[in-house]
């Protein structure tokens, strides 16, 4: 085995680097339990579109180490899923990458949310908002081949990619740097989710 490189040995000798990083993750987890709180107040069966079965109550909170061999933490709630149905507001922060937002849709309301998508463009077009064209809902990427930015002049491409699609991912990437504004993480989630609302919303408003 050939010998470590100097600056490898360097920061195999930083063993504070653990205890920050654990900092910074239980902050992260903090900010996403307090999304969840305010995510909490304004979400419920009489305003969604969602699965008869959904419990409203339900929600989860993950944390791992390697997602493309970096950390991760995201925070699924509203969520419901099973074999045909997808019905969750994911909120994902990756270590190095940034942080993601998105609403996942797949099963029996699929028509509906692209009838919804359709008939309120113009509410959604032009807010940092995407349709991600990625086959699995569990790749993320901000910018790319596999995402189509929803703005007033892609209209007809983003509505053409939703009808041929048999699930939905409309997404929103936000930078790391937003970091350095208070309640970041909270304030940036709910903006996605307000501005994604008139599609899984009954009254589409």
């Amino acid at each position: 085995m050939d010998a470590f490189a100097r600056d490898e040995v360097e920061f195999l000798k930083q063993a504070g680097l653990f205890a920050w990083k654990e900092r910074l993750t239980q902050r992260i987890k903090g900010a996403l339990e307090s999304l969840h709180d305010a995510l909490a107040g304004r979400i419920g069966p009489d305003a969604l579109l969602a699965p008869e079965q959904m419990d409203w109550t339900r929600w989860q909170l993950v944390r791992g180490e390697r997602f493309g061999d970096r950390p991760y933490a995201y925070l699924d709630f509203p969520q419901y899923f099973s074999r045909e149905t997808k019905f969750t507001y994911r909120s994902m922060f990756w270590w190095g990458e940034g942080l993601f937002f998105a609403m996942i849709l797949e099963g029996a309301l699929l028509e509906r949310y692209r009838t919804n998508l359709e008939t309120y463009y113009a509410v959604v077009a032009d807010r940092e908002l995407a349709l991600s064209l990625s086959n699995s809902p569990w790749e993320w990427h901000a910018t790319g081949p596999s995402v189509l930015p929803i703005r007033t002049d892609t209209n007809e491409a983003v509505m053409a990619a939703a009808q041929c699609r048999t699930m939905l991912k409309l997404q929103r990437a936000v930078s790391l740097d937003r970091l350095d504004q208070p309640d970041a993480i909270v304030r940036e989630g709910l903006r996605t989710f307000d501005g994604l609302m008139p599609v899984v919303t009954k009254t589409g408003s």
